[in-house]
């Protein structure tokens, strides 16, 4: 099928169609011995101005010295214009059953898949372990950091729950792997990546369609530097108002195509969530803070890493071969997530544990914002047991219930993260105050560090520490703790603050599943009737359950401890 219009002189105009943007047309002039003479980038030929870089090179080629009427010239090229739409249209249909035999393929492909992930979910008994007991063979000890993030971007796909993950931590520590292995277990069509993005190509966006960004969650990679931070800022403000507030509407200066700028509104609808990687000296708004999650990498992993390194190494051997037929279980984590997705679009997920996520944020600075936050996290939990749980019909509605084996999944999936939220301490933080906390009267007798008996400098911790911070933050981290009060001044070394541990800490969990207060029973009885108070009553905690449990399916990697 002909793409080419021939003009008058015999020269060429070839139209090239942009397959993922079919708004976007090139067009490329050849005279008549076939030797290119332009090219231009623009819009599809019927929305041509007689102004348009295209117009004016086909003036300049019919009508070089400009003598013959405007009028004549303007009728030839609207000919040409017209041939051109024609050429356009042909070749859009063909793009466009191209893009539905491949729909077709997909979705026959989908069917299978969708069908062996429902089998697959309804035969386990603990869908969230099976899913970290894989993740053990693509990750060195980071299993934890990766279903924290999967979980929640899965609140996304299937409760349309839009929390954003951020990976926090030192150059080469880990983050890009812990967001990219939680990712791959999400469906594709709810991942965009939107790595330098700029107002103008959100712009395109919305312009194609307004709902682009609707229950989507937009990765922007890693924005590490500061360069990359500056050029990404504007687009990222505007994808984490769309967030809080599910709409946008702000006029940008567009370029018209044809050398000049146009104002025109931005109009996006929907809630995103964001996922980006970053460095430690990050500054985070409150906005972002509240609708985050927060996920540090580890840097006590290396003998782990260095085993499953070590056995990977061969190729054909048998720890090689299990990853890959892992590999081929975990295609079907997404499909399980659209196959929830479309049970959940007629059921409600009732937490009558609501208390225990009350008690747990009891000391964060932030509760209020973190509230409906985590108890997403936990009810997401309860979605992806939905198959351990009864369907009931409330007031012409179907219901599931959190039960305490969802409560118990969710209380260790957090426990690594429970100081730093209740503090409201970066993740890392209280990494370092642990460290300090464990390792702190070994350090106090080294003789030859006698203000050792004082507590530690800055500097001396960034020498004894096992955690592999940069110096700046090892500061960084210090004057947080001590900021919040966990640790304190003691005495002065020369120029530099000497630190010891203070009283200051957060209480621990204490959540007994096994006796609820009468009073709680009340409440909920007032609220949603005796019914629930039966079911809870009999509902079992279950010794033993922590997210790091293994499956018994999965055969546990070489490189992980017997003991779990």
């Amino acid at each position: 099928m002909s793409n080419v219009a021939e003009l008058p002189t015999k020269d060429t105009i070839t139209l090239i169609i942009n397959r993922k943007k079919v708004e976007s047309v090139t067009y490329v002039f050849k005279n008549k011995d076939g030797n290119k003479i332009g090219e231009y980038l623009n819009k599809t030929p019927a929305t041509l101005s007689s102004q348009s870089n295209v117009a004016r090179q086909f003036k300049q080629i019919v009508n070089p010295k400009g003598d013959i009427n405007p009028k004549i010239v303007n009728n030839q090229f609207a000919e040409v214009k017209q041939l051109l739409q024609l050429h356009y249209e042909n070749e859009l249909s063909v793009i466009e059953q191209e893009i539905a035999d491949r729909k077709q393929a997909e979705q026959e492909k989908d069917s299978v898949k969708l069908k062996e992930a429902i089998t697959k979910l309804q035969s386990l008994s603990r869908p969230l372990i099976y899913i970290g007991s894989i993740v053990e063979w693509f990750t060195a000890g980071e299993r934890n950091n990766i279903l924290y993030a999967f979980t929640v971007y899965a609140g996304q796909v299937v409760l349309r729950n839009p929390v954003s993950v951020i990976c926090l931590g030192e150059t080469s520590s880990g983050k890009s792997h812990i967001q990219e292995t939680a990712l791959r277990l999400i469906p594709k069509r709810f991942v965009v990546n939107e790595k330098k993005i700029t107002e103008a190509a959100l712009f395109n966006r919305a312009k194609t369609d307004k709902y682009f960004y609707d229950g989507k969650i937009v990765n922007y990679g890693d924005m590490g530097g500061n360069n990359d931070h500056d050029f990404m800022e504007e687009s990222k403000n505007l994808m984490k108002e769309l967030q809080s507030d599910g709409f946008l509407n702000k006029p940008l200066n567009i370029s018209d195509g044809e050398g000049g700028w146009e104002v025109k509104d931005l109009e996006l609808v929907g809630r995103p969530c964001l996922t980006y990687t970053t460095v430690p000296n990050h500054y985070f708004d409150d906005q972002e803070m509240s609708r985050s999650i927060f996920i540090t990498p580890r840097m006590d992993n290396q003998n782990i890493f260095n085993k499953r390194n070590s056995a990977l190494e061969f190729k054909h051997g048998k720890s090689y071969k299990i990853l890959k037929h892992y590999e081929k279980e975990a295609e079907l984590v997404p499909y399980m997530l659209l196959h929830l997705k479309e049970v959940f679009e007629n059921i409600v997920i009732i937490n009558p544990y609501v208390y225990f996520v009350i008690n747990f944020l009891k000391d964060s600075a932030f509760y209020k914002r973190d509230f409906d936050k985590f108890n997403g996290i936990l009810k997401t939990i309860t979605a992806l047991n939905y198959y351990n749980h009864e369907v009931y019909e409330v007031d012409g509605k179907k219901v599931i219930l959190t039960n305490i084996a969802d409560v118990q999944e969710f209380m260790s999936l957090l426990k690594p993260y429970k100081e730093s939220i209740s503090a409201n301490l970066s993740p890392k933080a209280v990494e370092v105050l642990n460290d300090i906390r464990n390792n702190i009267e070994d350090w106090r007798m080294k003789k030859d560090r006698e203000v050792l008996d004082m507590g530690i400098t800055t500097n001396e911790y960034f020498s004894l520490q096992n955690l592999g911070l940069s110096k700046a933050s090892v500061r960084k981290y210090m004057y947080e703790l001590a900021d919040k009060g966990f640790i304190q001044v003691t005495t002065r070394s020369g120029r530099a603050n000497v630190y010891d541990l203070a009283k200051s800490e957060v209480a621990s969990i204490n959540y007994d599943l096994k006796h609820i207060d009468d009073s709680i029973y009340q409440n909920i009885c007032y609220e949603i009737g005796e019914w629930v108070i039966d079911i809870m009553k009999e509902d079992k905690f279950v010794e033993g359950l922590s997210i790091m449990n293994f499956d018994a399916e999965v055969k546990k990697p070489t490189w992980i401890s017997k003991k779990r």
